[in-house]
């Protein structure tokens, strides 16, 4: 037991409210100190160049806090999953500080203009929060992959946010084929949980639902569950923003949308189910795009994105995985696409893990280049990836 339950037993229901208020206040002061540290800590990282991320450091004080926790009878799973987060945040605080220093100082702004697919309530718009941390910007919603380059590309926003990948229903075709034919370049990227809900009006039962608006990634990743809630036709929509925006409109109460938890909030929705995605472990990988290359921090761990073609040649894939092999390049990502007008063959989309800066990782695509029929770099960017095949 705590030293305080005997007296917050004798607190009115109105006191004990008004205790969490104060202490919850007090823990969001705490939080934003935390933060103003951690922008600190990669301020002395930068001067004395050591590394972003030291894994043995955050496994000691992981395993001080349980231990503590313990003591003061918290359970470890809680204060482990809480700490987890926090220290997220401290490493994306300092991950933006690194790499914007790293910027020549024209292009470091206060303020950003971001396109996203679907505008404010969508996950592109929830991960563009995520990455663009601790910082305000302007953000322009579109109804297609296109439109969001197209936004970029003519300078009309700063940066573009879209999915590239997820957990659940792999990539994404067509966002392949805008980073292929376009002039943008990748500089970031973030990995977003997705815990997908079904939201209603506050008036709506589950019962009285008809329809459920959806984005056409959302459905697929919710298909056996959705169909499970209940008898309701599905209509597929350009954004999550603009399925929750029309069941916002809605007068019928009959329809309900597939949607993030901060979206229904957004909206002023009630959430009828939690976690209805097919499968639990639910996460979408979002690519950040501008109109310029920006250099990667030596300090931050890079990633590096290109695509290529071989022709048919026999084992010419084989020779280009060596040549990774030899220089010790890690590679986190190896996908391929059929090349359309082109029977059998196929558009390989690989990911690095390397820095454009290091001699060792331009040395080896200079090698492959001379292999392929068509070869391009897609962007180097700062990543936190850890996974590695050959």
């Amino acid at each position: 037991m705590n030293n305080n339950d005997d007296l917050y037993a004798s607190m009115t229901l109105a006191e004990l409210r008004t205790a969490i208020t104060q202490l919850d206040q007090q823990l969001l002061q705490l939080l934003a100190d935390r933060r103003s540290l951690s922008r600190a800590v990669a301020g002395n990282k930068l001067q004395q160049n050591k590394a972003l991320r030291d894994w043995q450091r955050e496994q000691e004080l992981l395993a001080v806090l349980i231990q503590k926790a313990q003591t003061a009878g918290l359970d470890a799973d809680y204060i482990s999953r809480v700490y987890h987060t926090i220290i997220e945040d401290s490493l994306a605080v300092q991950r933006k500080f690194l790499q914007s220093q790293s910027l020549e100082p024209s292009a470091q702004t206060p303020e950003n203009c971001v396109a996203v697919l679907g505008g404010r309530g969508s996950y592109s718009y929830l991960a563009a929060n995520k990455y663009f941390i601790d910082q305000k910007n302007d953000y322009q919603g579109f109804a297609t992959f296109a439109e969001v380059f197209s936004s970029v590309e003519q300078g009309n926003a700063d940066f573009g946010v879209i999915p590239i990948e997820n957990t659940t229903s792999g990539g994404i075709t067509e966002v392949f084929d805008l980073l292929l034919n376009s002039s943008l370049s990748i500089v970031g990227e973030e990995k977003y949980p997705i815990n997908h809900c079904l939201v209603a009006a506050q008036s709506t039962q589950l019962a009285d639902i008809k329809q459920i608006l959806a984005h056409p990634e959302a459905n697929r990743q919710c298909s056996n569950n959705s169909q499970k809630l209940l008898s309701a036709s599905v209509k597929l929509v350009s954004s999550t923003a603009e399925a929750v925006k029309q069941v916002a409109e809605d007068l019928s109460g009959t329809l309900a949308a597939i949607a993030s938890e901060q979206a229904a909030h957004q909206f002023g929705l009630k959430i009828l189910q939690s976690n209805i995605a097919d499968l639990t472990e639910n996460t979408t990988r979002f690519l950040v795009v501008a109109t310029s290359a920006q250099p990667v921090s030596k300090l931050l761990a890079a990633k590096t994105s290109i695509a290529l073609s071989t022709g048919q040649r026999p084992g010419s894939l084989a020779e280009i995985l060596l040549i990774f092999k030899d220089a010790e390049l890690p590679l986190t990502r190896l996908e391929s696409r059929p090349i359309a007008g082109k029977p059998w063959e196929q558009m390989f989309y690989i990911d690095i893990q390397g820095n454009l800066a290091d001699n060792k990782l331009t040395n080896a695509l200079a090698q492959i280049s001379q292999l392929c029929h068509f070869f391009k770099v897609l962007g180097c960017y700062p990543t936190d990836a850890r996974t590695t095949f050959y």
